[in-house]
């Protein structure tokens, strides 16, 4: 199997595995064990492709929809802290190459800063508030976040409201989520201090 088309196969098995959790509602309750198996199992054998590549896969390597599945493995590997900031660096530079597609960079650098309780960059990540209202979540130097946007890619925020207090997801007790989602980034990792 080429490193495409294995890039291509580890994406595949992750969204089918996504559209079962979603279409029983499991998905939507914390992250499920099942999902992480499959987060945590891609994101090894991607580690590993990356080191007999000596490199991340980029776009005139792979094509541009194996390297968005390489960038999206790496995004969905959010209990495994180190292999996620392990790449950042890297990829802001094949970026601004224009050897990997930049929004998914964007997408990266403020999850990892969600998650660590950072400020983000590009506004790229969304949390339930206090109220239930998903929200996008603090950014740095929000006057110009549109033009850091554009930077990568990504379109003009025009709200900060992203869905109504209604809705399919929306969390019962907003709260006790939090403290949840609080709880997990320390065990994965990502908090060590909150």
């Amino acid at each position: 199997m080429t490193l495409k088309d294995e890039l291509l196969h580890l994406m595949r098995e992750d969204e089918v595995v996504r559209e079962a959790l979603a279409s029983t509602g499991e998905l939507f309750h914390g992250y499920h064990p099942e999902m992480e198996k499959v987060h945590l199992r891609n994101a090894q054998r991607l580690k590993d492709l990356i080191e007999a590549n000596k490199g991340f896969p980029t776009v005139s390597q792979v094509g541009e929809e194996a390297c968005i599945a390489a960038l999206r493995i790496l995004l969905h590997a959010i209990s495994w802290p180190e292999f996620m900031r392990a790449h950042e660096e890297n990829l802001l530079v094949l970026a601004k190459n224009n050897q990997v597609p930049k929004s998914y960079v964007a997408f990266l650098v403020d999850r990892i800063r969600f998650y660590e309780g950072r400020k983000q960059v590009y506004g790229t990540n969304s949390d339930w508030d206090e109220n239930g209202i998903l929200r996008i979540t603090d950014v740095e130097d929000p006057n110009h976040l549109n033009e850091r946007r554009a930077e990568m890619g990504l379109q003009p925020v025009q709200s900060l409201v992203i869905t109504p207090l209604d809705g399919e997801y929306h969390p019962p007790d907003p709260a006790k989520r939090y403290q949840e989602f609080l709880a997990w980034t320390k065990k994965t990792g990502w908090r060590t201090n909150t």
